[in-house]
């Protein structure tokens, strides 16, 4: 059967267009519940970041605290660490560590405190020493220098001196409150780590030595220095 289509133009087009429109609008809405979908996702994904790296930071808090606290230890074990640095050093040369040390302590001054000692075989000798300030120094130095026991005296942590500005006023430097000086000098006795029986294969325990609680601070008191109160011996 024959059909004739006699609706004017305009109808057939504008039911097109209705028809392109609303595939527009679908198409509208569709992108629209696409990126309302991805938009969430990204906000769950930025919470899930912002929860990952608080938890981040506390770990590094708490690591951090651990580390600090750590490094108190530390100090705190330093005193401990040089004493037994101390005996671990006398057991390896034996009596002579402590033969050496007594001598030349005999000529450390009576108010500076000896912080370390250490012989490095076979004439190798460096001490540290704390004095309280520059009057004490020149007497610490005047009597170090009489010791027979010890040559090539290197002495650092020197304190300063006198400052004179351009207008000719003197003027002092800043002193610390206790003055360190390091000590390296050459034994006029060389020591000898003893060789144990067998060789040095058999050598299982370290050598003669003192007792473990033998510390620096437990030297006798030397002798009292030179100066204008004393007179050298």
């Amino acid at each position: 059967m024959l059909r004739v289509d006699l609706l004017p133009r305009v109808i057939v087009q504008g039911r097109r267009n209705v028809t392109i429109a609303m595939f527009c609008l679908i198409a509208v809405v569709v992108t629209a519940v696409v990126m309302f979908l991805a938009l969430q996702q990204v906000k769950n994904n930025i919470a899930q970041t912002e929860v990952k790296l608080a938890d981040a930071k506390q770990r590094a808090n708490e690591v951090r605290e651990i580390k600090n606290k750590a490094t108190a230890k530390d100090a705190e074990l330093a005193p401990i660490q040089a004493k037994l640095d101390f005996v671990d050093a006398a057991d390896a040369s034996g009596e002579q560590f402590f033969d050496r040390l007594w001598k030349i302590n005999e000529y450390i001054y009576a108010r500076a405190q000896m912080t370390s000692f250490e012989i490095s075989p076979p004439a190798s000798v460096s001490f540290t020493v704390q004095i309280a300030d520059t009057t004490e120094a020149g007497r610490f130095l005047l009597n170090l220098i009489r010791c027979p026991h010890i040559t090539g005296i290197q002495i650092s942590g020197m304190p300063a001196g006198e400052t004179v500005e351009p207008t000719g006023s003197a003027v002092m430097r800043t002193m610390e409150e206790v003055i360190t000086f390091n000590v390296t000098a050459t034994l006029t006795e060389p020591v000898e780590i003893p060789e144990p029986p067998g060789g040095p294969a058999a050598a299982a325990a370290p050598g003669a030595g003192g007792p473990e609680d033998m510390m620096l601070d437990g030297l006798p008191p030397p002798p009292e220095p030179i100066g204008p109160e004393a007179s050298p011996t």
